[in-house]
């Protein structure tokens, strides 16, 4: 609870339009069980390189999704999701 308030504290996250499709394209492409690479998230989410990596760091910076390498381009999964991102696997969990 927040100080003379009978309601908690609550840390809320504003998304964009534009930050909610990117992150829900990247959730739907790593049902795969791999992190989606920057070329496979482009293709499908079809927005213009400016906006599309503007986007990948936003989300990136505010700790949404995590980077990494794929070969010779960067990868991007959901940082903390409760569900899991390949077939008969455990929630949360993926290989």
């Amino acid at each position: 609870m927040t100080e003379g308030s009978d309601h908690p504290y609550v840390d809320t996250v504003s998304l964009t339009d534009t930050d909610t499709y990117v992150y829900e394209t990247i959730a739907t492409l790593e049902y795969t069980g791999r992190p989606a690479t920057r070329s496979q998230i482009a293709a499908a989410a079809d927005l213009d390189d400016e906006t599309l990596d503007r986007t990948l760091a936003k989300l990136t910076g505010r700790g949404m999704l995590t980077r990494s390498d794929a070969g010779d381009e960067p990868a991007f999964e959901p940082a903390d999701r409760g569900w899991s991102a390949a077939p008969d696997h455990a929630e949360g969990m993926h290989q």
